[in-house]
C-alpha cells in the first residue's frame, strides 16, 4: 500500500497554484493517473499525475491539491483547535488523509450553501414585517418540530444538489460560496457570462423554492465574506 509521503513524492505539487481547475477539466486532462481507489460508500478518489485530486461522492465532487494534505486542524470555538500533525500520516495509506480532506470540502461546500440560503430565507422573514417571539423558545416539542423541519430542509437541498448537472454545481459553488465574478468562472468555463448568469439564476430559483425566498432576496450575497 503506497503511503501519503511516497504517493507525494510521484506527482508535481500544485498547492501554490492560484486557481483549482473545475472537475469536468480534470476529467478530461490528459494527465495520467497515479492512483485511484473506489470505497464502499459510492467514493471514488482519482490522483493525477498534475497534482490534483479529484474526490467524488455520489453525485457530489471536489477537486484539490494533493500537497494541501498536510496537517489536519479540527477548529474549535470554545476550546484549543485540535490538531494532527502531518508526520501523523505521512507513512499512513494515502487514502486515511485523502478521504478526511474530501469529506471536509464536500461538507463545507454543503454547508456554506445552507447558511446562505437561511440567512436570505430570514432577511425575506424580517421584510415581510414578521415579528420573531422568545415566548416559547426552550419548549421541548418546538425544538423537535424545528429540529424536523430542518432535517426536511436539508434532504431536500441535497435532492435538489443531486439533480444539478456538474456544470450547474460548479456555477453555484463558485458564485455563491467562493464569491466569484460571474465573467472569472464565464472565462474558465470558456463560456459567455450571459451563460453564466442564466445557469445561476436557475440554480437558484430551484433551491430558493425549499427557502421561500424571493428572487431578489439573492441580488447580494450574504454569505460569501472577502479575506481581509
Amino acid at each position: 500500500m503506497m503511503t501519503l509521503r511516497e504517493l507525494m513524492d510521484k506527482v508535481d505539487d500544485a498547492s501554490s497554484i492560484g486557481r483549482v481547475p473545475p472537475v469536468s477539466q480534470i476529467i478530461e486532462t490528459d494527465s495520467p493517473v497515479v492512483a485511484a481507489e473506489k470505497m464502499r460508500n459510492d467514493t471514488d478518489i482519482t490522483i493525477y499525475q498534475n497534482g490534483y485530486v479529484l474526490y467524488r461522492k455520489e453525485s457530489r465532487a471536489t477537486v484539490f491539491p494533493l500537497h494541501r494534505c498536510r496537517e489536519y486542524v479540527e477548529k474549535s470555538v470554545t476550546e484549543k483547535d485540535f490538531e494532527v500533525p502531518f508526520e501523523v500520516f505521512a507513512d499512513q495509506p494515502w487514502q486515511i488523509r485523502v478521504v478526511i480532506e474530501g469529506e471536509k470540502r464536500i461538507i463545507h461546500n454543503i454547508n456554506a450553501l445552507q447558511n446562505y440560503f437561511k440567512h436570505c430565507s430570514y432577511n425575506a422573514f424580517l421584510e415581510e414585517g414578521s415579528v420573531l417571539s422568545d415566548e416559547g423558545k426552550g419548549d421541548p416539542l418546538r425544538i423537535l418540530i424545528e429540529e424536523e423541519a430542518r432535517n426536511e430542509e436539508n434532504e431536500e437541498l441535497y435532492s435538489i444538489l443531486d439533480s444539478l448537472t456538474e456544470r450547474q454545481r460548479f456555477v453555484l459553488i463558485q458564485c455563491v460560496v467562493n464569491g466569484r465574478m460571474q465573467m472569472d468562472v464565464a472565462k474558465e468555463l470558456g463560456t459567455s457570462r450571459m451563460n453564466v448568469t442564466i445557469i445561476l439564476r436557475y440554480t437558484l430559483n430551484k433551491v430558493r423554492k425549499i427557502y421561500g425566498v424571493k428572487h431578489n432576496n439573492f441580488r447580494q450575497n450574504h454569505f460569501y465574506r472577502p479575506a481581509e
